[in-house]
């Protein structure tokens, strides 16, 4: 009986263990998009900073525009810049603008439901 209980207990402990570290895991928004971008589209992605309100910054947690961009599109624009946003392309290396986007940006869309 008690081999049985504290098995049950390493087991339910190590589960939440691995839950914990997955968790911890998820560095959302990075320390890099809170270093580059956040002043301007928020740690929260909305643009609802004073600098993003003053220069208008995307919203990234807008469904819409999140499904008519493309990853191309935005790997572009982080790296050439365009209206108000300046140009990363000889600040940041090629992988990270595509980790800010694929990981970042794309991190703040909308979670889909499951039917």
């Amino acid at each position: 009986m008690k081999r049985t209980r504290l098995l049950s207990a390493l087991l339910f402990g190590g589960l939440a263990g691995f839950g914990l570290v997955l968790y911890a895991g998820e560095d959302h928004p990075s320390a890099l998009f809170k270093e580059y971008c956040a002043k301007c589209h928020g740690e929260d992605g909305t643009g609802n900073t004073p600098k993003g309100k003053q220069l208008m910054a995307q919203d990234f947690t807008d469904p819409e525009w999140q499904a008519e961009k493309s990853d191309a599109d935005l790997i572009k624009q982080v790296t050439n810049g365009g209206e108000d946003m300046p140009p990363f392309g000889k600040k940041l290396t090629k992988e990270q603008i595509e980790s800010l986007v694929k990981n970042d940006v794309r991190g703040f869309a909308p979670k889909k439901k499951a039917k």
